[in-house]
């Protein structure tokens, strides 16, 4: 089947978005490509919903404590009129007029077992420099195309693709299952996964590209980690077939080492000491969280509604 450039849809997952709207649109608007526009908002109680009313943005609204990393993103890839689903993030800011174009090429070329493709994030202007390091090193600038046979060599690695800023043919997805609706996090990893396992292919686009990054504090790099740590430790078919992902974050903390070394940025190293602790303190105890009381599970986690769901 031969892909038109423009059977594609943008879908945008939106909260307070408020102070981010403005930069996205105007993204948005100098794409070079055109495309349907969907965005699910979760009853922000800012002026989000007054902003997409003003823009003609087509969106719909679905109840807060519905919410769902999988499910609500199902919602669009049900709404969307196309055959390519583009998921971003509502805080990301475009690169170039180019950035979605590029990142759909993967999926319109001849090789049709290529089943989603996702570009590179660089860190925002106001990234801290352990958030610039997270950022250079999981989005690299050489492009690839990640297959079964890559497993050996990449590991866990292999099955990463990030929903802040991909995009999948919508048949392949819907094949896969869909996003799943009982995850906390990582939907976009578990199909990633499943894809590579069923002989798919998952592109990486370099030049596709992307501003975002988090400067996350040490107490919310313990919630992601101990969430991160739920997810491996729930669906550990992916580790069975993959690398483990605690040898991938032994390999990580050295990398990160190095490079503050060679920026000589010495006097974060305690800091990078005491975070790297918190991480995987939040990681054991997330791989190990049916032991802790549902309560404190609330509190340490960084999706606090998913407990309470």
């Amino acid at each position: 089947m031969t892909r038109k450039l423009n059977s594609v849809t943008l879908i945008i997952l939106t909260y307070n978005a408020e102070a981010f709207l403005d930069n996205l649109f105007q993204g948005i608007s100098s794409q070079t490509m055109h495309f349907e526009v969907i965005v699910i908002d979760s009853e922000s109680s800012d002026n989000t919903r007054k902003y997409l009313v003003e823009h003609n943005v087509k969106h719909i609204v679905i109840p807060k404590v519905e919410f769902n990393h999988g499910g609500t993103r199902n919602i669009g890839l049900t709404l969307a009129q196309s055959d390519i689903v583009v998921f971003i993030t509502q805080d990301v800011i475009f690169f170039d007029s180019y950035s979605i174009e590029r990142l759909v090429q993967p999926l319109m070329s001849n090789d049709n077992n290529i089943a989603m493709s996702y570009g590179r994030q660089l860190p925002k202007a106001d990234a801290t420099i352990l958030s610039e390091f997270a950022r250079l090193n999981n989005y690299p600038d050489r492009s690839t195309i990640k297959s079964k046979e890559d497993i050996i060599s990449l590991g866990i690695k292999t099955c990463f693709i990030s929903n802040s800023f991909a995009a999948y043919k919508k048949d392949k997805l819907m094949e896969f299952g869909s996003f799943p609706t009982h995850l906390i996090m990582c939907e976009d990893v578990y199909v990633g996964a499943k894809s590579i396992l069923l002989d798919s292919k998952i592109a990486y686009v370099a030049e596709a590209k992307v501003y975002h990054s988090h400067n996350y504090t040490i107490g919310e790099e313990f919630k992601r980690y101990f969430d991160i740590g739920f997810f491996y430790n729930s669906e550990s078919w992916i580790l069975d077939k993959f690398k483990s992902a605690e040898s991938e974050g032994l390999s990580y903390l050295k990398r990160e080492f190095l490079f503050l070394v060679n920026k000589k940025k010495m006097l974060l190293i305690p800091e990078f000491v005491f975070r790297s602790a918190f991480k995987y303190g939040g990681f054991l105890m997330g791989k190990y969280q049916r032991v802790i009381p549902l309560r404190l599970k609330r509190r340490f986690s960084m999706h606090a509604y998913f407990w309470k769901a």
